[in-house]
């Protein structure tokens, strides 16, 4: 269309102000909750691009709160029913809904952050920087385990396991661990974790390579363990808590004494890691402070304090090592 034939819409002024569409409603309708720097810039995007609100979209900026889409992986992983939790709790004090929606078993994980993200007024979570939602009309996003590199799409939570996975290989190495192996769940996405717990015991291993085997989270755990166990392994280190008391529960049926034979570590310092005999060494994330982090990413986006995308919408959250009885 040409420009006489275009008539802006909150869209135009949230990406000419830099800003979200809940932000442009907000100064429009001088509605609380942005600084006044904030409102006079997205004013000024207004005014330069003729943008007049419908009432119709005013109707929608007041009939409630602020909605929080947040699309975890699979619930019935504690660790993302956790998650949720936190988050929920997290919001609470804003006023805030928050919209759970599940990838794993969805007909189309894909396009479930992309359904999502036109019922709400942020979305977070796993795998939310789809193709579909880059620069979604100025729309709070923000990835959570994300990397640097996916800054100029949106907000990051990264998870840090570098520190965390080397205090773990000192730790090993001091129990005289040299054979260590990386399990790992047979599920999208999980290669990451796995590659960089596998880079950071590689100095313990004789070749310099630490093997990663995938299995099922809830099938076959007994047959890779001897498999494992036959090739000389010391100490396995498993994709999260959940996989790890698992493989404990096996090594027990098993007769494989943890640690004296084989050394057990899990991810996530979740709770059920605690719960167990022996209790398991953990490399520990606090759920809390990611849903507070972000909350914070959120909250500071709707206002116009925080950019939508950028090294200032970047947190850090790091991981820290548990040591228990299973090592």
């Amino acid at each position: 269309m040409s420009g006489a034939d275009h008539r802006a819409t909150i869209v135009d002024v949230a990406e000419r102000a830099g800003v979200s569409r809940q932000t442009v409603s907000r100064a429009m309708n001088d509605m609380p909750g942005i600084s006044a720097a904030t409102r006079e810039r997205v004013l000024r995007a207004a005014q330069e691009l003729s943008y007049r609100p419908s009432r119709f979209g005013r109707g929608l900026v007041e009939q409630g709160p602020i909605t929080v889409g947040l699309v975890v992986e699979d619930l019935s992983n504690s660790y993302f029913a956790e998650l949720g939790a936190a988050v929920v709790r997290a919001c609470a004090p804003h006023g805030w809904n928050v919209v759970l929606a599940e990838a794993v078993h969805a007909p189309d994980p894909d396009a479930v952050a992309a359904d999502l993200a036109r019922r709400v007024d942020a979305l977070v979570g796993y795998g939310v920087l789809t193709a579909a939602l880059r620069g979604a009309g100025g729309m709070p996003v923000v990835q959570l385990d994300g990397t640097p590199e996916q800054l100029a799409d949106g907000g990051v939570v990264e998870i840090a396991r570098q520190e965390a996975a080397a205090e773990l290989a000192d730790h090993l190495r001091e129990r005289g661990v040299r054979r260590p192996v990386v399990v790992d769940l047979a599920v999208r996405g999980s290669a990451s974790r796995s590659g960089v717990l596998a880079a950071a015991l590689a100095p313990l291993a004789a070749g310099g390579e630490v093997p990663i085997r995938a299995v099922d989270a809830r099938r076959g755990h007994e047959e890779a363990l001897r498999e494992i166990l036959a090739d000389g392994a010391d100490a396995v280190i498993a994709f999260n808590d959940e996989l790890a008391v698992r493989l404990l529960r096996a090594l027990r049926a098993l007769e494989v004494p943890v640690p004296e034979r084989l050394r057990l570590v899990g991810v996530d310092g979740l709770e059920i890691a605690s719960l167990v005999t022996p209790e398991l060494t953990s490399l520990a994330i606090d759920i809390e402070e990611v849903a507070a982090c972000t909350v914070e990413l959120v909250s500071g986006m709707l206002a116009g304090t925080v950019p939508l995308s950028g090294e200032g919408a970047h947190r850090a959250v790091p991981y820290r090592l548990e040591v228990r009885a299973s090592t």
